[in-house]
Formats: C-alpha cells, sequence, structure tokens
C-alpha cells in the first residue's frame, strides 16, 4: 500500500523533520543534577536537539503539575555526545533516573547492572496495554524488562510517482525482491538516471536486517553472536552487484557522496527513481522532491518468513540506583500513556508505540507525518516474532557489514572473500 504526497504542509514538515532527525543544535548538556533520597527530585536526559527539548521540557512541567512534590532537572545532547556522557554516566555510577536509550545500547547497560528491572511496575504502574507482547519484548534483556519503548520508526521504500508515471510503471502489488530489481531496471535510463539507490554503503544497515529477518535468520541470536549464515550476507551482496554492474544503481562514489545529506540525495535531485529509507523521512524527503513521492513497506523475499516485520524502538530506561523507582515508573507510565504529554511531544520522536496515542493524533498532523504513522500503524498488523536484544559490539559488527559492502562495491574483494572476511571479523567482535 503505498501514500502519495505532494510538496504541502512544507513548513510544518521542515520542522517536523528538524527534530525527529536531530537536526543541529544544541550540543552541549543543559539541566543537571540528580534526585537525594526521598526528596521526588528526578533527572531526565534524551538525546536531541533544543527544538525537541523546549517539547519534551513543556511535556515534563505537566508531569510535575499532575504529580505534585516532584521536581525535574533535564539534560540533553546530539546523538554521539549524548551516548559517550550515558558510558562516563554509567562508569561512574551516576546515570539519570530517567533516559532514552537505543536498542544498540540496551543489553549493554542492563548486563552490567545499571537499569532497573521494570517487570513488577509492568501491568502494574506502567500500562503496556496499548504496547502489545512485542512493544515489551523490545527492552528484555534475560528475564528482566530494563525499557520500553516510547516510539518506533520503520524502513520503507520512497518512489518518484513523475518516474513511475513517464515511464508507465506501476509498483508492483506482490513486492519481492526480484519485483523491485526488474522495475528498478526498467526506470533506469543509461548514463544519466539510475532506477534506484544502493542501500549497503551507508551508516545503517536495517535493510539488510530486514532481509536477514525474512530469510528466517536474526542479525544476531540470543547467545549474542551473528544470527545469519554466510550464505544470506552474500546472496545480499550479490543481488546488489548485479543491480550494480548492469547500470541499475549508481557507482560507489557517486552513492556515498549523495548519501551525506538528504538535500543531496539521488531522488531529490533527479538522478534516481528509487530511495531506500527509514519511514520516519518521508515527511523531509516529500518537502524536498519537486513532485509525488509514494511510500512503500519493504519488498519481500519469495517463499520467505512472514513474521520478519520488526520496528526498530525509541526506548526509556530508568538507573538501577534511583531512589525514586515508584516516581520513575509513573514517568514511564506518562511518557508512555498520556494524552496531553502526547499532544505536546507529537511525532518528534517517531510514531508513538501506544496504538490508541497514534490514533489518537493522527487528526492533528501534518499530511506527511500522518502518513508516516499511518504505515507504522499498518505494518504493525503483521506477525513479529521477537528480536534478540543488540550485544555488546553490535554497533562495530554494523559497520563491518558496511565495510564489507564497500569492499564490494568498490572491487576490492571477491563476494566469497568480503563474506569470509566478514564472518571472521565479527567472530572477533562479539568476542572481544
Amino acid at each position: 500500500m503505498a501514500h502519495v504526497l505532494n510538496r504541502r504542509d512544507l513548513l510544518r514538515t521542515i520542522v517536523f523533520s528538524a527534530g525527529l532527525l536531530g537536526a543541529a543544535g544544541c550540543a552541549g548538556f543543559g539541566g543537571g543534577g540528580g534526585g537525594s533520597e526521598g526528596s521526588g527530585s528526578l533527572k531526565v536526559a534524551w538525546w536531541g536537539d533544543a527544538d525537541r527539548a523546549a517539547l519534551y521540557r513543556k511535556a515534563l512541567k505537566l508531569f510535575t503539575t499532575d504529580n505534585s512534590g516532584t521536581a525535574v532537572t533535564s539534560e540533553f545532547a546530539d546523538l554521539d555526545p549524548y551516548l559517550k556522557r550515558l558510558a562516563t554516566q554509567a562508569a561512574a555510577g551516576e546515570l539519570p533516573d530517567v533516559m532514552w536509550m537505543r536498542d544498540t545500547h540496551v543489553g549493554r547497560y542492563a548486563s552490567s547492572r545499571a537499569l532497573l528491572d521494570l517487570s513488577k511496575y509492568v501491568g502494574d504502574t506502567i500500562d503496556v496495554g496499548a504496547l502489545g507482547d512485542a512493544a515489551v519484548a523490545d527492552g528484555k534483556v534475560g528475564s528482566g524488562v530494563y525499557a520500553l519503548p516510547t516510539h518506533y520508526v520503520g524502513q520503507a521504500v520512497f518512489v518518484a510517482g513523475a518516474e513511475l508515471q513517464k515511464a508507465g510503471a506501476t509498483y508492483p502489488t506482490e513486492a519481492t525482491w526480484d519485483a523491485i530489481a526488474e522495475l528498478a531496471r526498467g526506470l533506469t535510463r543509461k548514463g544519466s538516471f539510475w532506477g534506484c539507490t544502493d542501500p549497503t554503503l551507508g551508516d545503517t544497515q536495517r535493510h539488510f536486517e530486514a532481509y536477514v529477518r525474512q530469510s528466517g535468520a536474526e542479525l544476531f541470536d540470543t547467545s549474542g553472536q551473528v544470527g545469519f549464515g554466510a550464505d544470506v550476507l552474500g546472496d545480499w551482496l550479490d543481488y546488489w552487484a548485479k543491480l550494480r554492474a548492469d547500470g541499475t544503481i549508481p557507482p560507489p562514489d557517486v552513492e556515498i557522496e549523495a548519501d551525506a545529506s538528504s538535500e543531496q540525495n539521488l531522488l531529490v535531485t533527479g538522478k534516481a527513481a528509487i530511495l531506500w529509507e527509514s519511514s520516519n523521512h518521508y515527511p523531509q524527503v516529500s518537502a524536498l522532491l519537486k513532485g509525488p513521492l509514494e511510500m512503500y513497506s519493504m519488498p519481500t523475499l519469495a517463499g520467505g518468513s512472514k513474521d520478519w516485520w520488526f520496528f526498530p524502538p525509541i526506548l526509556i530506561s530508568v538507573s538501577a540506583k534511583t531512589k525514586e523507582p515508584e516516581l520513575t515508573a509513573k514517568m514511564l507510565n506518562f511518557f508512555l500513556n498520556d494524552e496531553k504529554a502526547a499532544d505536546i511531544t507529537k511525532v518528534n520522536q517517531g510514531a508513538p508505540s501506544s496504538e490508541k496515542i497514534r490514533e489518537l493524533l493522527v487528526p492533528d498532523l501534518s499530511e506527511p507525518e500522518a502518513a508516516f504513522v499511518e504505515q507504522i500503524s499498518r505494518e504493525m498488523k503483521n506477525p513479529q516474532r521477537p528480536n534478540p536484544v543488540r550485544p555488546e559490539g553490535s554497533e562495530q559488527v554494523n559497520d563491518a557489514i558496511r565495510r564489507t559492502s564497500q569492499d564490494v562495491a568498490y572491487g576490492r574483494k571477491k563476494i566469497p572473500a568480503a563474506v569470509s572476511g566478514f564472518m571472521t571479523e565479527a567472530k572477533r567482535l562479539l568476542s572481544s
């Protein structure tokens, strides 16, 4: 199912995108401090820019109004400084009482006992009825629940509608990987226009993860090792190598340069028809494209697993050393379920994890914001098997997948040698 958008709601879209993507803002931390025992004082931290901070501080003011006697201080930074600050605070035993957490880090902090096990509060102080079992599983490490998702993002295929019309083509009803390759070849104009972009060379490998799960495997298994075989990675690299060889996707130099910013991507600059993106970027890309933008769910692997669907979560956690565990649980419930809070923060971090909140917000969102949220809601009706927690070293493995893909794209290595080298490196990274 597609959503098609013309260049409307431009101003609201750009404002939304700047907050969601953590665009240029305050890299230093604001606020500070922490609660003393029994004081009703909490320190809260998140990543993002000054616009996000303004929204979340407004929501926190609402929380303190509803919970008299509670004092809240906050701190924020862009993502990389934020993660470094969390690591320093964790090492010193001084994590904020409540903090937003990435799925790549929750396993690390939970295993080191830096996070509070929320199990006793889930289903009691923290209402998860509108989230579903898969949401609770997102923050589960071992037998404990150490985080809960406040928001989700997703993977998507963006298509320039004008290019489909120009070629007299339609997006396939049964969108398998092979069908998308055939479509992209038909949209290619040799030497001047590529049928689609190359998702293998960028910093995130979520599209590969979708392919892995469709194959019935996992990016990481429950023991914290690579959860897919060499054949899966080999097939993935071979798929893109064939499209590169026949000119359907751009050379690596062109792709990497275009990936530097949304304004430079090949779909926006009119040099490609299909763009592989995160669905939460739809508002920003639609505002930049001169013409209608269509959004589709990920293609599927013919004969593959049906329960592959997954949604990278934006998680919220509590320090194991908080002096106010009941109060922090109330705060988590507030950010998950409070309608007034949701009306303030809206979709700044993604699509709310609560189905009820998503339905409440949609009528007041801009068209591109609503399209993103509605796609997440539609896709969440599909079966989802649990996604094993990311182990220590997962980010380094992600980077190794990218480098392996680049080695193949630049012709530095043949696929079998590249895959073999990756499997060896990944084992080392996950064992160190």
